[in-house]
């Protein structure tokens, strides 16, 4: 069984992971949809965001949920500090591609990613000014709490009663059927 995975804290591993790449000037969740403009942003950036979770198979008590993915790489297109924007983004585009496959961003309760597809992403008329490419991943996980999972002591002791011979007033006929030894 998984520990369940908490998305707030897997936003911040995804994002904390990108920020380590040598290139990566900024990296964040992908930004709202009610700011109001995107100009002035720190480029070259890495967005990220969770589109959806399906169910991702398995019944170990849990719910595994396989979770859509994308990376927004986002350059300026005015070519600010990189001489030939286009070839910068499409070579941070492939880089993104080869880091991705197989992360899992220091969480051990997750899957590797596993990469899907990368295209030019002109989506967002919010982003007109910038270059952008999307890399698309797909990662497992499974969604609370592992029912298995030992919250308490191990059972001590274990006593059989037989109907209808049970309750308090029959204490002394139940049967002792297990006991831990010392060193369990």
């Amino acid at each position: 069984m998984a520990e369940p995975l908490l998305l707030a804290q897997y936003h911040d591993a995804v994002t904390a992971a990108l920020k380590n790449i040598e290139w990566v000037r900024y990296a964040d969740a992908y930004p709202e949809r009610n700011v109001p403009c995107f100009s002035g942003l720190t480029t070259p950036a890495v967005y990220f965001t969770i589109n959806s979770w399906e169910q991702g198979g398995g019944n170990e008590g849990q719910l595994n949920v396989e979770l859509s993915c994308d990376l927004f790489i986002v350059v300026d297109s005015s070519g600010v500090g990189i001489t030939r924007p286009e070839i910068f983004l499409r070579t941070a585009a492939a880089d993104i591609t080869q880091w991705i496959d197989g992360q899992q961003f220091g969480m051990t309760q997750i899957e590797p990613a596993v990469f899907i597809d990368a295209a030019r992403d002109e989506f967002d008329p919010r982003m007109d000014d910038y270059l952008v490419w999307r890399i698309a991943f797909t990662q497992g996980a499974a969604f609370g709490s592992d029912p298995f999972a030992r919250i308490s002591n191990p059972l001590s002791t274990a006593w059989l009663g037989v109907s209808p011979d049970i309750g308090r007033q029959h204490v002394d006929d139940y049967q002792l059927i297990y006991e831990a030894k010392p060193d369990e």
